[in-house]
């Protein structure tokens, strides 16, 4: 479809879209803020066009905004933390072109960020509350893996989600078998 009209980039051009959506990637690790545009660059490494190689500018002269990232883990005066904190969220069939959801999230220890994630779903949700559920399972998973990671180190924490949706909540609170 976007050959015909002219859209996709020659060789050279995909190749440096590639190479400079890659260095994105490898920015998005530690920069929150550009996680969820790296992924949807990253998406169109297979036909990049036109617009792919505009959205990379944009988050190019976002960066040139913002060059500086910095994490301050100051003393916590309140103690030990007794929480993993999980904050989730899903955008719901955010892809034009595949309807596919985004989940996105946070975990936070004594309010400090120690892991971020946006990951575009592996199936297309029927309705929001499906897309959230998802969204919650894949951060539950996230802080389960992070509890593993921390009792290896000798640190022991409970786990709290957070998320703003009603009907997801409410399927994943329910006790049965």
């Amino acid at each position: 479809r976007l050959e015909s009209q002219g859209l996709v980039l020659g060789t050279a051009e995909a190749t440096g879209f590639r190479a400079l959506a890659a260095r994105g990637n490898c920015l998005a690790q530690d920069r929150v803020d550009i996680s969820f545009s790296s992924k949807e660059l990253c998406r169109e490494f297979s036909q990049p066009a036109r617009n792919s190689y505009n959205r990379l500018k944009r988050m190019g002269r976002f960066l040139v905004g913002a060059p500086r990232l910095l994490y301050d883990f100051g003393f916590v005066e309140d103690g030990p933390a007794e929480f993993i904190e999980i904050f989730s969220d899903t955008d719901f069939a955010g892809c034009k072109e595949s309807r596919r959801s985004t989940s996105g999230g946070a975990a936070t220890i004594n309010g400090h960020c120690i892991k971020h994630w946006s990951k575009t779903q592996s199936t297309v949700s029927l309705s929001s509350g499906e897309a959230e559920l998802h969204g919650i399972g894949a951060a539950i998973a996230q802080g389960l893996g992070l509890q593993a990671i921390c009792r290896d180190l000798g640190f022991t924490y409970k786990i709290r989600v957070h998320s703003d949706a009603t009907a997801a909540l409410g399927i994943a609170r329910r006790r049965s078998l």
